[in-house]
């Protein structure tokens, strides 16, 4: 299950990049937000849950249609951001 996040996640900055990124980051909680424990870092459980929120913000944002998943269209999106 963690290894699915994690390539969901590299998946997603793979086809980001420059301003799109940063867009993207925009998504992901503060560091400070995601350090639950406040210990000054984080843990693999606080990385996948920040990470987790960006992600379904992002997929949200990208489900114009909101029918809970992302059609060709929907998806094209991603791609299309890469390749500017």
């Amino acid at each position: 299950m963690k290894a699915t996040k994690i390539v969901i996640l590299a998946g997603l900055l793979a086809f980001t990049s420059g301003a799109a990124f940063a867009e993207e980051a925009k998504n992901i909680p503060d560091f400070k937000k995601a350090d639950v424990n406040k210990d000054k870092s984080l843990d693999e459980s606080e990385f996948a849950a920040a990470t987790a929120a960006g992600v379904k913000k992002t997929f949200q944002e990208l489900d114009t249609d909101k029918d809970g998943k992302l059609s060709r269209k929907e998806y094209s999106v991603v791609l299309d951001a890469d390749c500017e």
